[in-house]
């Protein structure tokens, strides 16, 4: 495998996606009046939680996988174990829509029809970047994005809607596509037709046991990540969570990028790694998460000048984005190390206690505050944490004195450009200090960050 060409290959795919995730993130709150986006805002806040429902399964798929080349799969095993996960999502999607119907409520009967695509998307996501074959993954990524752009822009200017349910049918049926050509180039690519289909049941166990502490850890993240909309959610007005939803959804823009990078890593690392090559990404990622927080100055135009309904979400934003270093790290770093080194368990651990003092956080802000800044500098603080947390569980990462001094000092930076200088004095000031700060502190990371970017 080639790891800059496997990167140029993810990142093409995703930066589509982080166009169309621009364009979506703001002409879609740009239509609806702020209570239906907060509908909407709401669906998709319980469809962040459909990986749940699988229960660990494909989690033991990734880490089955992962590393093998594709002459290495035992076909016969791995079509019981793609029709087993489609019989039990069935199931789940049926309890979920006698709930919905029973207390005749839209959204769950809509969150209900996510389950099949989502999981058995994420089964095919799985089983192809553990074997390192991103360019099925990269062609077929793009078909979600494009599909939910096209048809929201036929929502907005031909049937000129101002309801979040077309919105919502419009993110089922983009949802589909993916999953079905997948299922295309499943059935072609690996010929299952002409496979027998395996019966060991003990293996379905051992995914279900390998997988569930991996995704007890991604329920314990994913409401690390989450638990701030929750609380603004369940204590504030619907106006306050759609600001405070806006703002998470241009910072999910920001880590789409990110993300795509972690994706890349892990059938890599699954083969070795060492410690200056973790220490090197690691200074990569500080930098690069460093220089993303400088984009709450561009989002801010754009909200002050075409937005304007909803600029109190920029006092939201200028807080959380100051953790863009933090979840480089914890994303791309640490979740990958910990599969990596089958340290689920650890994982679980980890990321239960990071959730018990982001609830711990939040509600503190809550009761001193009672206001959508304060749970938003409740959640960057917990991300801070987690970053020094987590290194107890990895001997070969430790941070140095440099690396505290950059943090501390971009920190201070970061919030007196946002908080107290005006927006263009802001602007100059972040992004010249982020500048002479990395200089001075990583000056051979830098450039040679800059040099592997324009190779």
């Amino acid at each position: 495998m080639n790891l800059k060409k496997d990167l140029v290959k993810v990142l093409g795919a995703n930066f589509i996606q982080f166009l169309i995730g621009v364009v979506n993130g703001f002409l879609i709150p740009a239509v609806l009046e702020i209570d239906q986006y907060a509908y909407l805002k709401t669906f998709t806040l319980y469809t962040s939680y459909v990986g749940v429902l699988h229960f660990g399964f494909n989690d033991g798929i990734y880490l089955k996988y992962g590393g093998r080349k594709r002459h290495e799969i035992d076909l016969s095993s791995l079509k019981y174990e793609r029709n087993f996960l489609l019989k039990f999502q069935l199931v789940v999607t049926l309890i979920f829509i006698v709930l919905g119907v029973l207390k005749k409520d839209f959204i769950i009967i809509s969150f209900a029809l996510t389950i099949v695509p989502s999981n058995l998307r994420t089964f095919f996501n799985f089983l192809y970047q553990a074997m390192g074959e991103f360019s099925v993954y990269s062609k077929i990524a793009v078909i979600y994005p494009i599909s939910l752009l096209t048809f929201n822009l036929i929502i907005i200017f031909v049937l000129n809607s101002k309801s979040y349910i077309p919105f919502v049918i419009s993110y089922l049926i983009a949802l589909y596509l993916p999953y079905l050509v997948y299922e295309i180039e499943y059935n072609r690519s690996f010929k299952i037709n002409n496979v027998a289909v395996g019966k060991d049941f003990s293996e379905i166990k051992m995914l279900f046991k390998i997988g569930i502490f991996i995704m007890l850890g991604n329920l314990s993240t994913l409401l690390v990540y989450s638990l701030d909309r929750w609380f603004v959610k369940l204590w504030l007005t619907i106006e306050d969570f759609a600001f405070y939803s806006f703002a998470v959804s241009l910072m999910s823009v920001i880590n789409l990028v990110i993300s795509s990078v972690a994706m890349t890593f892990y059938p890599y690392l699954s083969r070795g790694y060492t410690e200056s090559l973790l220490n090197k990404l690691k200074s990569y990622l500080i930098i690069v998460g460093s220089i993303s927080s400088t984009s709450y100055f561009i989002i801010g135009l754009i909200v002050k000048v075409f937005l304007f309904k909803y600029v109190k979400s920029l006092d939201i934003i200028s807080i959380l984005f100051a953790s863009f270093p933090a979840t480089a790290i914890i994303s791309v770093l640490y979740t990958n190390l910990y599969k990596v080194n089958k340290l689920e368990r650890k994982y679980f651990r980890t990321v239960v206690t990071i959730l018990i003092i982001s609830f711990t956080l939040n509600t503190i802000a809550l009761s001193i505050g009672h206001n959508s800044q304060s749970i938003a500098l409740a959640t960057t603080i917990t991300f801070y944490i987690w970053l020094f947390y987590s290194l107890k569980d990895f001997r070969d990462l430790r941070f140095h004195q440099k690396e505290f001094l950059f943090l501390v000092v971009y920190l201070s930076l970061f919030f007196i450009c946002t908080l107290v200088l005006g927006f263009m004095e802001g602007f100059v000031t972040l992004g010249a200090g982020i500048f002479l700060l990395t200089i001075t502190i990583y000056k051979k990371e830098f450039i040679e960050l800059i040099g592997e970017i324009f190779k």
